[in-house]
Formats: C-alpha cells, structure tokens, sequence
C-alpha cells in the first residue's frame, strides 16, 4: 500500500541519516512530550503543549502526562525484547499512578461496555474470567512472524487489545503505548520520534468510531490509522532532514529553550511576567536560567535591580 511505503521511506531517512546526537535528543525529548500530552488529551485532558509546563507538579493533569511520559521512556529502555503479560501490567503501573488506586497494574475484575453519549451499549467487552487468556493469544500474535509487515501488526494488535479491554480505567493509553511498544521491538521507532498521538486528537471521534468496528473487518480502522502514522512519520522525517546542523538552540535545556522561545516571542519582557509565565519554577532557578541565556548570548539583560528587562540578542 502506498501509506506502508510512505512510512518506509520515512524510517529510512530517520534511522540513516546522520544528526548530531544533542539534536536527537532535544528532538527526542519534544517529541516524546508531544506523544505524552496529546495521548492525554485524546482522553479528555484538556492541556495543551504549551500549557504544560505551568501546570503545578500536583496538578492531576500533569501527573497524566508525566505517566505517560514515563512509560514512553520505559519502553524505549526495554529495547527489543518479547512483550509480556506482565509488560502490560507494568505500563498500567506507571500511566495509572497516582490517578488510580485500587486496581493499578491489575486486569479488570468488572464487566465493561463501551458505550455511546446517549447511554446506548455499542459493545461488550469479555467477561474478566477471559482477560489473561486473551492477552496471551494477542501476545503470541504481537511476538510472532505470522504478520511481516510491522505497523499493521501494531494496529492490528492495539485493536484487539481495545476490543479486549482489559482495565477498567487505563486501557485507552496502554492500548496506544502498546503500539510504540510493537514499533519500537521491532525497529519502527523511528528513534524515538513519531509523535502519532497528535494526529489521533485532531481526528479523535474519528478514532474512536474506527474502534466500534467489528473485529472480522479492520480495513477502515487499518487505512485510517496507517494513513495518521504515516503523516507523523513524514514530519519526523522532515524534522531528522532540517536539523542536520547543530543551532544554538538545540544545545539548551528544555526549559531554558521555553524561557527563550517567550522573550523572543515577546521582543521585551521583564522578570515578573517571565515569573507568571514559569510559576513552578524556583525564582533563583529563574534567574539562573536567565543569567546563563544572557552568557551564552542568546539574550540582553537591560536595566538594573526592579527595573529589569530582557530581550533577545539581536533585537
């Protein structure tokens, strides 16, 4: 199909080609922020990518993407291994912590539907009697060569993992982590930087009437989840391609690229403003952070004492 030949060519330039490894990492780093909040957002977080970071660390929203955030780097430290049962329960673990209490990392004990916004029963999931059963049949399927062809595979797989059902809260994120997980064993990862989550929020109720389908036909669902991968994966590809060089940009650390990004957005700012902006941040941190921008030249300290202002190098 031409959306697999698309993603093809896309992990090919991505694993191939050359880029400084700071680059990598920062574009690792964005792009696995990315994964995490929009993959929250599909489940009805409503946090946007810029929002984050002012969220407080006890904020229950931001706990839901740093879990997920967690689990991202969890399976892309696994490496390669056969996925198991208890691989699953590990990812629910880490996504459910702090959210979820009673049955973290445990299979549902409980009958569940899927329903629709007028209360109507679209499916049943199986009884809980069934779920270890079940995952181990999809798990011989997910680790077998039977499927050479890896992104369907890995649709293929978190389809019938969504149809499983298997937690009573939690299925929905494992479920889309399941399908990194199977890209990333089998050397789809494209390095870490393929952030399909954000396609499946913009097409969300899309997403979810492709996971009604009957399981004897997965064609819809298939082409319209390839066809989102394979978009995500163009990007990466246009990104690895544009980021041959090192900018100055790409040596900074997250936050101090955020600091930036604001005062040149702003063209002049002074401390107070940058301080509601980043109001988790320690206010000596802050000025740490400032102080190492205005050294390595990024921006230009203006004034003394109260009557500080920054703006950016060349303005």
């Amino acid at each position: 199909s031409k959306l697999l030949s698309k993603i093809e060519a896309a992990k090919e330039i991505v694993e191939n080609i050359s880029i400084p490894p700071e680059v990598e990492l920062n574009i690792r780093r964005k792009s696995t922020l990315k994964s995490s909040v929009f993959s929250a957002r599909i489940e009805g977080n409503p946090t946007l990518l810029d929002d984050y970071s002012r969220l407080s660390s006890k904020d229950k929203k931001r706990v839901e993407i740093e879990n997920i955030l967690k689990a991202i780097n969890w399976i892309q430290e696994r490496n390669k291994k056969d996925i198991s049962v208890k691989d699953i329960l590990t990812l629910h673990s880490i996504v459910m912590k702090g959210i979820e209490y009673e049955e973290l990392g445990k299979f549902r004990k409980k009958h569940e539907g899927i329903f629709t916004t007028a209360g109507t029963v679209v499916y049943h999931a199986p009884p809980p009697s069934l779920i270890p059963k079940l995952i181990e049949r999809l798990l011989k399927y997910t680790n077998g060569n039977k499927e050479t062809l890896v992104p369907v595979k890995a649709l293929l797989s978190h389809f019938v993992f969504e149809k499983i059902h298997p937690f009573t809260d939690g299925s929905g994120r494992v479920g889309r982590l399941f399908i990194l997980m199977v890209l990333t064993k089998n050397d789809y990862g494209l390095k870490g930087i393929l952030p399909f989550e954000e396609k499946v929020d913009k097409r969300r109720e899309t997403y979810y009437k492709m996971l009604e389908e009957p399981e004897r036909d997965t064609t819809n669902y298939l082409e319209f989840m390839l066809e989102l991968i394979a978009e995500a994966a163009t990007e990466a590809k246009g990104l690895v391609l544009k980021k041959q060089k090192v900018e100055s940009y790409d040596t900074l650390l997250p936050r101090r690229g955020e600091i930036l990004r604001l005062i040149n957005d702003q063209k002049i700012i002074n401390f107070d403003s940058i301080r509601r902006r980043f109001k988790n941040v320690n206010e000596r941190t802050l000025r740490y952070d400032l102080m190492r921008l205005a050294k390595e030249g990024f921006i230009q300290k203006m004034g003394s004492t109260r009557g500080v202002y920054y703006k950016p190098k060349n303005s």
